[in-house]
């Protein structure tokens, strides 16, 4: 690849998926790599530690899209009534889509819990 096919490829489009879930259809769409920067950090406390409760809200958010392409929500906390079991297969699928697998982001609560005491 040269400078310039480089270049091109960032003007792609991101990847799209629609999740089924009890007969509703969600729309996510997977993370620039400033949005992951994002997410990180939302995910981190004061004391720069990770915090999971956080982690499925915050990721759902950041990808969750409309017909459109715009994103449904601003805030984290706006999914805080969403039901659990929706959460849990939205995070999954934004998990593989992001190409984070299964584990990765309990490995950075883990790991930030070790490095901070």
């Amino acid at each position: 690849m040269n400078k310039e096919e480089f270049f091109q490829s960032l003007a792609e489009p991101l990847r799209e998926k629609v999740v089924e879930i009890a007969g509703r259809s969600y729309r996510i769409r997977e993370m620039t790599e400033e949005q992951g920067t994002q997410y990180e950090l939302m995910i981190q406390d004061k004391a720069g530690r990770f915090d999971f409760s956080r982690a499925r809200r915050a990721m759902i958010a950041l990808m969750l899209i409309d017909d459109a392409g715009n994103r449904i929500v601003d805030d984290e906390s706006q999914l805080k009534a969403l039901p659990r079991s929706v959460a849990g297969v939205l995070f999954d699928e934004c998990q593989q889509l992001n190409r984070y697998d299964a584990g990765e982001v309990k490995a950075l609560v883990k790991n930030s819990d070790e490095a901070l005491g």
